[in-house]
């Protein structure tokens, strides 16, 4: 294959993880036809680090060894329908049978200038491996399942190491979004980057207001997937290390944030002994951001674009006092048995001393007998009703009183107060 000049041969091996995805209709189709125009086109990015990963295939992007103007006219003679996303920079999309592929004709970038570029085609993987984000990007599958690792970095798609391809400082140059991409893929593989290199932290560094350019949606898509792994400690620590976090959450309460961490960690011991992880989300993005945005409560609106469901997710934490664990059983009652528990990690982390090592050891059987309190006050239910009252004489106002007032007699008695004894205080 004229793409694969100047790639070693040691570079060019059986995929080593399962490929079963390429023989999917719409993609085999597509990727019989190019062949049958003697095109040459491999998939690349997510689909491979997904395969390797063992994460189910959702988005596979193709890279390609014609322009798009060309690319256009060879598939002119197909059924598909393809639209110009991005065909400035050598992107087309292409729809068939309903499933959407991503297509790039190999390119080199000539100048950047963060989110945009003047690029140069080219017939050759090799360069078009050199301008691409991260080490792991850079690796190339070929439609009989064939990987092609043109500059030998197969063994970061093992590790999970984050990696530049080349100068850090030029790629970052080049799109400003893989700083936020950076962490995010660290916050992935937490334990293959604790010691990253620091020529790279530096580059960021140095970077680091750039973020502050890129769109409210790119950045909450980002930020939220890197809040919504199960360890953030490593990549929020690189974040302020980088004065990344700084930049874009001035007011985070990263005291706060920590002890929030460390009661996670001790809250999803408690569902997994119980078994009953299913049943709550135990690392919630929205939480955490709550306590990054800190006492800013609508600064985020300049920075990141929440969904309705989410701003309505993030006030609900920021008008919420601290200490409600002490009332745990109500807030169960009162809201439900996943908002009870956001509540009582919010409070606790708010609330509570840190004591270092002794945080989780001072902390952990407080968060079980509140924990447990919650989940029974999600299921109780009052045995009285207006009907019940209505009975005794009781109407309008003074029935909704009175039923309020044996509510809360019956919610304060931890719900162990049964009907009989409820009716007998009329």
């Amino acid at each position: 294959m004229k793409s694969l000049k100047y790639i070693s041969e040691q570079n060019i091996f059986s995929a080593p993880f399962d490929v079963t995805w390429l023989r999917k209709p719409a993609l085999s189709k597509l990727l019989n036809f190019f062949h049958s125009q003697g095109v040459e086109v491999f998939a690349v990015g997510g689909c491979i680090r997904d395969s390797f990963w063992k994460k189910k295939v959702k988005e596979i992007d193709l890279a390609i060894n014609v322009d798009p103007i060309r690319l256009k006219g060879i598939l002119s003679r197909t059924n598909c329908k393809v639209l110009d996303i991005g065909i400035e920079y050598g992107t087309i999309a292409v729809i068939l049978e309903g499933e959407k592929f991503e297509i790039t004709s190999f390119r080199k970038d000539i100048e950047t200038f963060g989110r945009k570029a003047r690029i140069q085609y080219t017939d050759s993987l090799l360069e078009d491996a050199k301008r691409r984000d991260f080490t792991f990007n850079s690796i190339y599958l070929s439609p009989n399942g064939i990987v092609v690792d043109p500059l030998e970095n197969f063994q970061d798609l093992k590790s999970g190491e984050v990696k530049f391809v080349g100068d850090p400082s030029i790629r970052i140059n080049e799109d400003y979004l893989r700083i936020l991409r950076y962490f995010r893929f660290v916050g992935k593989f937490p334990a293959a980057n604790k010691n990253p290199d620091q020529k790279v932290l530096q580059a960021i560094s140095k970077k680091k207001t750039f973020v502050l350019r890129l769109s409210r949606e790119r950045t909450w898509s980002e930020l939220k997937l890197i809040l919504s792994f199960k360890s953030i400690s490593t990549v929020i620590e690189l974040m302020q290390q980088t004065g990344v976090l700084s930049v874009l959450f001035p007011d985070a309460r990263l005291h706060n944030l920590k002890k929030m961490l460390k009661l996670e960690k001790l809250l999803w011991k408690i569902v997994t002994e119980k078994k009953q992880s299913g049943l709550v989300n135990t690392f919630d993005p929205i939480r955490r951001l709550a306590l990054l945005l800190g006492n800013a409560k609508y600064s985020y609106q300049g920075l990141i674009s929440l969904e309705k469901q989410e701003k309505n997710r993030l006030k609900f934490f920021q008008s919420r006092p601290g200490q409600l664990y002490e009332l745990a059983h109500q807030v169960g009652y009162q809201y439900g048995f996943q908002d009870g528990i956001d509540l009582l990690l919010w409070s606790m982390a708010n609330s509570l001393e840190c004591n270092g090592l002794r945080f989780e050891k001072e902390n952990i059987n407080k968060l079980k007998i509140s924990y447990e309190e919650i989940f029974l006050g999600s299921l109780a239910k009052f045995p009285l009703n207006g009907y019940d009252l209505s009975l005794l004489g009781y109407e309008g106002k003074n029935l909704g009183l009175k039923l309020k007032e044996l509510e809360l007699d019956w919610v304060n008695s931890k719900f162990s107060l049964h009907r009989s004894q409820l009716l007998q205080k009329l």
